[in-house]
């Protein structure tokens, strides 16, 4: 969506605060800006006598910004990013500019001289984008308008000229209404009271949307309380590019990964409310229904009742499929493989020996939640003859994530005590090993109340990566999600997952932990290009994470069960030197049944 910044007169004639407007604009998500130029000689005949043009002439004649002004305040726009338009009320006014006009990206013809037909046919000639507002006018000389437009590169904008416009009175089926009848696309020029009508206008298929803004909505001035602030501007801005998102859906519904998390941890399944031995036929008196929901449920437990255990169940298990059924075991070359492979499972404190038992491929990586680490983990449980890596906790707390840059002192000293005792535990691990234990972190938490927020990110960021390698600790940012699922919920991250954080990683030569399934994700929602990407990001790359993954947010899903195609970028990662860890959505579950697979499938690949 092209969002359209209006400058217009709200700058108040001020030449620094029409700067300011300008850099707020680039940082709220705005694709252009756009100026209004009346030549005041021109602007009315005479000394109006109606009250209306009184007001309206003393307005313009506050805030008249001349041509040069206009032009460095278009030079400025461009520097950051964005394009330069300007609306003209008369064919004479653009001549003011001479042959700079050419610096403007596109024109404007406003709602007031859409039948102007010699200022479109100039403006229309200059071979730029050209919008045309429909406001005020009636079919027969939209009609008649638009009609001469075909050779030009131009878009309508559904207009309704009142300032503000109230609610009732938008009339948004213009939009459809134009596209059908000129078959373009069609924008929407907004001066209405509220801006979320702007997002309405996203639903009907706008593809511009034109809006003013200020930074006070109650400021003296004509334009203002038609006007949107730098966060309005930035709310319409995320939803229009979650827009596709939010309409999408059109199909079966499948559950994302923040539901599943929370399916597990609020729904309930069956325990073993006693020891039940091998053979004992399953009877619901010797259960009991509990959450989490790491095992069968009240639908699937009907078809176990009354069936034979295959082995001993500890009071407390959650009941499964392997307590009946034998899962197909891995065959020795598969384990052979895996430790070719470097291939890593994912384990917990209480469970690596038990893992390690069931898969003895020699590389693991601890989970470790804040509670563990900050109780002083003990290295001294870990094989020297196994390869480890270390997650940081992605939580400090019940309530925080981890950030040692948070403003919230409690949640920065927290990170910061959680980040140093999960170092000592890498330390112990690479003195008990002789190999080093890459430490792998979620770091997504960008100041947003600064300019520059992201280059303030990386900058920390690589600072604390580089001081902990003094120590001799690798920590490897993890390559991000578009959407991570923290406490249960979905929150977009703006960090870590597109291409502009692949340049500011090589810029700091930063390590990265390449999770190749957050990568397929970010692929699918950003359309960026995955080879580019790849090898910007080879020369970072310290450590892997690999799982498949569906749409944008199917995260951690087996291998095979993904897009098609993604066999290609996965089968690439096992080529790559150090660890990779399996990530598998509950691997563990059910006696590792997810992991097992895993393990037979990458070998298989």
């Amino acid at each position: 969506m092209y969002l359209i910044a209006e400058i217009g007169i709200n700058h108040d004639g001020d030449l620094a605060k029409a700067k300011e407007m300008i850099s707020a604009a680039a940082r709220s998500g705005a694709s252009a800006v756009k100026f209004q130029y009346r030549n005041l000689d021109r602007a009315y005949y005479g000394e109006p006598t109606e009250i209306g043009d009184e007001i309206l002439i003393d307005e313009i004649r506050k805030t008249f910004l001349p041509p040069e002004s206009l032009l460095e305040l278009s030079s400025q726009a461009q520097a950051l990013g964005l394009d330069a338009g300007i609306s003209f009320f008369d064919h004479a006014d653009a001549d003011d500019f001479g042959a700079s006009l050419e610096q403007f990206d596109f024109f404007k013809v406003p709602s007031a001289e859409l039948t102007n037909a010699a200022l479109v046919a100039f403006l229309g000639g200059l071979s730029k984008p050209l919008y045309l507002s429909t406001g005020a006018h009636a079919e027969p000389d939209i009609e008649a308008a638009f009609s001469a437009l075909s050779e030009f590169d131009w878009t309508p904008l559904h207009c309704i000229s009142n300032y503000p416009t109230s609610l009732e009175n938008a009339r948004l089926g213009q939009i459809a209404h134009l596209r059908q009848r000129w078959g373009r696309p069609v924008g929407y020029s907004s001066h209405d009271d509220h801006w979320e009508v702007c997002l309405l206008a996203l639903q009907q298929g706008a593809t511009t949307i034109e809006r003013h803004l200020t930074f006070d909505r109650s400021g003296p001035g004509l334009d203002h309380s038609s006007s949107s602030t730098p966060d309005e501007f930035q709310k319409i801005r995320s939803f229009a590019d979650a827009l596709p998102l939010i309409v999408a859906g059109d199909g079966p519904r499948a559950a994302n990964q923040g539901e599943l998390m929370n399916r597990q941890n609020l729904g309930r399944c069956f325990y073993a409310a006693k020891p039940l031995s091998a053979g004992e036929t399953l009877d619901t008196r010797d259960l009991v229904y509990r959450a989490p929901n790491t095992g069968f449920d009240r639908n699937q437990i009907a078809a176990y009742l009354g069936r034979p255990l295959r082995v001993d169940v500890v009071e407390g298990d959650a009941l499964c499929p392997s307590d009946f059924d034998a899962a197909a075991p891995l065959e020795d070359w598969h384990l052979d493989r895996a430790k070719d492979l470097k291939l890593a499972l994912p384990v917990r404190l209480h469970d690596l020996g038990l893992m390690a038992r069931q898969f003895p491929i020699g590389a693991y990586e601890f989970h470790l939640s804040y509670k563990e680490v900050l109780s002083t983990p003990d290295a001294g449980n870990a094989d020297p003859n196994c390869s480890y890596s270390v997650h940081l906790p992605d939580y400090v707390n019940s309530m925080q994530l981890m950030d040692p840059f948070a403003k919230d002192i409690c949640q920065r000293e927290a990170s910061k005590s959680v980040l140093d005792k999960t170092v000592d535990f890498a330390l112990a691990l690479s003195d008990r090993t002789g190999v080093e234990t890459p430490i792998v972190g979620s770091f997504s938490a960008v100041p947003v109340d600064s300019e520059g927020g992201l280059e303030k990110f990386y900058d920390s960021h690589a600072e604390l990566v580089r001081s902990y390698s003094e120590r001799g600790a690798l920590i490897a940012p993890q390559w991000l999600p578009p959407i991570a699922w923290y406490f249960g919920g979905s929150v977009a991250l703006k960090a870590m997952n597109n291409v502009v954080d692949a340049k500011h990683l090589v810029k700091r030569d930063m390590p990265v932990c390449l999770d190749v399934c957050h990568l397929l994700l970010g692929r699918n929602m950003f359309g960026f290009d995955l080879a580019e990407i790849v090898d910007m990001l080879l020369p970072q790359v310290r450590h892997v994470h690999l799982a498949d993954a569906l749409g944008t947010d199917g995260e951690g899903m087996q291998f095979g069960d993904g897009d098609p195609g993604n066999n290609d970028i996965i089968r690439d990662a096992l080529a790559l030197p150090g660890l990779k860890v399996i990530e598998v959505w509950q691997g563990h579950l059910d006696r590792g049944a997810g992991f097992r697979e895993a393990i037979r499938r990458l070998t298989e690949l």
